[in-house]
C-alpha cells in the first residue's frame, strides 16, 4: 500500500473530452432471473445522487435492483467488519484506501480487473495516486468514486459584522490567526475558526504545509516527531490554548465541528469539499458561507482523498456485484456526482460540472488547489497506528501536555505498529 505522495491529478484540467469508450453503455443485456443487490455507504447527504445513479444502472442491466443501506460513519467499519466475516455483508460498499488491506489480506473482496475491462473505462482518466490506494500485487479492487481536497470554509455574515475583509487564496497561518482574534466574541458566542483535533480537515494539511510527514515515503517510520510535524500541530492547539480563538476540544465533543460552523458560532472551518451540498441544501449556510483554498505554510498542501467501491466475495452475485462497483466509478457516475454538487467526481472531464452546482461557493478553490494534494497518508494497516492518533494527541488539544510531548508518544506507539506490519 502506499504511503501519501504528491497527487498528480490530470483529472483537473477538466477538457471536457470523453472517454475512450463509454464505460457506461448496457453492459447488462437481459438478466436471466431477478437480482438483488444491497450497496452500503455511510452518506445520507450523498443519497439522492447514489440513487440516481442506480437507477441508470438499473435501467442499463434488465432484472438487476439494487438496495442502498446508509450505516451511519460511527458505525459502518464495525458493521462492515462483523458483517463480512459472518458472510452477510452487502453486495457492493464504500472503501478507503486506510482501511482497504485489512480487506484484502481478509479475502473478503472480489478482483474488479475483469469487469473494468468490460466496462470499456479508461484508468488514465483516473487520479494515478487514488487509483494506487485500492491496487495490491497488479490487482485492482475499487476504483475511485470521486476526490476531495480541504479548503477554508468562511461565513461572511460573521465577517461582515466584524468589518474584516474574506480569506484570500494567499492567506498564511498567521493570517488566519490575527483575523480570528478579530472575529473572536470575547462572550464566547462566536469563534473565529475551529480547531477540532480533524486529522485530514486540520492538521495532516499544516503537517506537510511545513514541510513534516505523518508516514515515511516507504511505509516503516513515523514523522510525527519531526519539527516541522510538531510546528504543523502546534498551529492548531494554539488556537485553543494560546490565541483562544477556537471552542475546546470538550465544546467539539458535545458539538461537532460543522454543526457549529452551521450555527453561527465559528467563522471559520477547513473541512472537505463534500460538504457543500450539505452547506447548500441549509438556507443559512448556503446564503452566507464561502469558500478559498487553504492558507499556506512554509508551502503549499491539502489533503486529497477519495472513495472507492469495492464487491465483497461473498455476494451471491459476483458478477452483477463487480459490475455494479466498476459503473458506481465510472464516467456516467462521476458526472452525475458533479452535476448534483454531491462530490467531485473522479473521471476526467466531470469536474467543471461540481464547480458549476453551487455558484454561490467558490468551489473553484477545490480545483485550484488539488496540484498541491498529498494523499492521505495510509500504510498495509493504517488503523493501527491511526487509531491511536486521538489517544497520544488529546492531551495537546486539551493543555494537558507539550505538542512535543505528545507527538513523541505518538511516534513511539506509531513506529511499533509499523514495525510489526513490515514484519508481516
Amino acid at each position: 500500500m502506499a504511503a501519501a505522495a504528491v497527487l498528480t491529478l490530470a483529472a483537473c484540467g477538466d477538457n471536457g473530452a470523453s472517454a475512450g469508450g463509454s464505460g457506461d453503455g448496457d453492459s447488462g443485456g437481459d438478466s436471466a432471473e431477478e437480482v438483488n443487490l444491497t450497496f452500503a455507504t455511510f452518506s445520507p447527504d450523498q443519497e439522492p445522487a447514489i440513487r440516481e445513479i442506480l437507477d441508470v444502472f438499473e435501467e442499463q442491466n434488465p432484472g438487476v435492483t439494487v438496495e442502498i443501506q446508509i450505516i451511519p460513519w460511527t458505525d459502518y467499519w464495525s458493521t462492515l467488519q462483523t458483517s463480512t466475516a459472518g458472510g452477510t455483508g452487502p453486495d457492493v460498499a464504500w472503501m478507503l484506501g486506510a482501511k482497504i488491506g485489512q480487506y484484502i489480506d481478509g479475502g473478503v473482496l472480489l478482483p474488479l480487473d475483469d469487469a473494468f475491462e468490460e466496462s470499456g473505462l479508461d484508468i488514465e482518466k483516473y487520479p494515478e495516486q487514488l487509483v494506487d490506494l485500492f491496487v495490491d500485487d497488479g490487482t485492482t479492487y475499487a476504483l475511485p468514486k470521486d476526490f476531495d481536497t480541504i479548503g477554508l470554509w468562511y461565513n461572511k455574515a460573521l465577517f461582515d459584522e466584524a468589518g474584516v475583509a474574506y480569506p484570500t487564496p494567499d492567506w498564511t497561518w498567521d493570517d488566519v490567526i490575527t483575523n480570528a482574534q478579530a472575529l473572536t466574541k470575547p462572550d464566547g458566542s462566536v469563534y473565529g475558526i475551529g480547531a477540532p483535533m480533524d486529522p485530514q480537515a486540520t492538521y495532516y494539511n499544516t503537517i506537510y504545509q511545513a514541510g513534516g510527514e505523518v508516514i515515511s515515503e516507504d511505509g516503516t517510520t513515523s514523522g510525527y516527531d519531526s519539527p516541522e510535524a510538531i510546528e504543523g500541530i502546534k498551529f492548531w492547539t494554539d488556537l485553543i490554548n494560546v490565541h483562544h480563538v477556537s471552542p475546546t476540544l470538550e465544546s467539539f465533543a458535545d458539538t461537532e465541528s460543522v454543526a457549529q460552523f452551521m450555527s453561527g458560532r465559528l467563522a471559520m472551518l477547513t473541512t472537505g469539499s463534500f460538504y457543500a451540498i450539505r452547506f447548500a441544501n441549509d438556507p443559512y449556510s448556503s446564503e452566507n458561507f464561502d469558500v478559498t483554498e487553504l492558507p499556506g505554510g512554509a508551502q503549499e498542501a491539502t489533503i486529497i482523498n477519495g472513495i472507492g467501491n469495492v464487491a465483497l466475495a461473498s455476494t451471491e452475485h459476483p458478477e452483477e456485484a463487480a459490475r455494479l462497483a466498476v459503473f458506481l466509478s465510472g464516467e456516467e457516475a462521476s458526472r452525475i456526482s458533479s452535476e448534483t454538487g454531491t462530490v467531485i467526481g473522479s473521471y476526467d472531464g466531470t469536474q467543471q460540472a461540481f464547480v458549476d452546482a453551487f455558484p454561490q461557493f467558490n468551489l473553484q478553490a477545490f480545483l485550484d488547489q488539488a496540484e498541491n494534494g498529498v494523499v492521505l497518508p495510509v500504510s498495509r494497516n493504517t488503523d493501527a497506528w491511526a487509531s491511536r492518533e486521538g489517544e497520544f494527541l488529546t492531551p495537546a488539544w486539551t493543555g494537558e501536555q507539550t505538542v512535543e510531548e505528545a507527538a513523541a508518544g505518538l511516534a513511539g506507539a506509531m513506529n511499533e505498529a509499523l514495525a510489526q506490519e513490515n514484519q508481516g
